[in-house]
């Protein structure tokens, strides 16, 4: 376990997140929403998300990289930082490329960097202040999904973030030698890829982008209770 150094610890913090194309996102939620609603759902909790992470405290800026103009849009609206997603279709790890990309493009800027998955409406800001508290102490850190198999949150303190997102991450970042934080942290944990996903996020409290998305049809209502 390597302890983050002083300096590293004062500074500010990045936070990026990878968005991907709004019509080839969460596939798995198309048992229970028609394409043009999955699409608004997924952009209203990136629109949830970045809502939260914009309330935590030592934050020096939110970067969006995405290929999709209404994500961008989205976020830039809500005053992030967008980058184009440079990753050439057909790469065997865009999710990984797009992370490395915005991390390349924030490091002259803050040393500390945060990697936050775009999909998590039930996230209150205070869950990410607590787990950038924890994380300030390593170098590397993480925060599993609520299922124990994903990654939620990435955190680098003056080291590189590696990121190793993708099937099985949690293991594979912390085989990676990043630390597991291990803080409650219920709406941080809970990203969305099924509708039983989403069903968790309602009775957690999902943010007000998500509920009106959900609230467009009687789908959305009925199928994710």
């Amino acid at each position: 376990m390597s302890v983050v150094n002083s300096m590293a610890e004062e500074a500010g913090i990045g936070l990026i997140i990878a968005v991907k194309r709004l019509t080839v996102a969460k596939t798995r939620l198309a048992p229970a929403f028609p394409a043009p609603l999955r699409e608004a759902v997924v952009l209203a909790m990136l629109v949830d998300t970045i809502t939260a992470a914009s309330a935590a405290q030592g934050l020096e800026h939110i970067t969006v990289v995405t290929p999709d103009e209404a994500a961008a849009a989205a976020a830039a609206e809500l005053g992030a930082d967008v980058l184009e997603d440079p990753t050439p279709t057909g790469h065997g790890d865009p999710l990984n490329n797009a992370l490395a990309a915005a991390e390349r493009a924030v490091a002259g800027s803050v040393p500390n960097i945060v990697a936050l998955q775009g999909d998590l409406p039930a996230l209150q800001s205070y869950e990410l202040d607590e787990a950038i508290a924890a994380a300030r102490a390593y170098r590397r850190s993480f925060v599993a999904d609520r299922h124990g198999m994903g990654t939620a949150a990435l955190f680098a303190f003056g080291s590189p973030l590696d990121p190793r997102f993708g099937r099985d991450s949690s293991a594979r970042h912390r085989q990676s030698g990043a630390l597991e934080l291990t803080g409650a942290w219920p709406g941080l944990r809970c990203d969305i890829d099924t509708p039983e996903d989403l069903a968790v996020a309602r009775r957690l409290g999902v943010g007000p982008a998500t509920t009106r998305a959900l609230a467009q049809s009687a789908i959305g209502g009925s199928t994710t209770h």
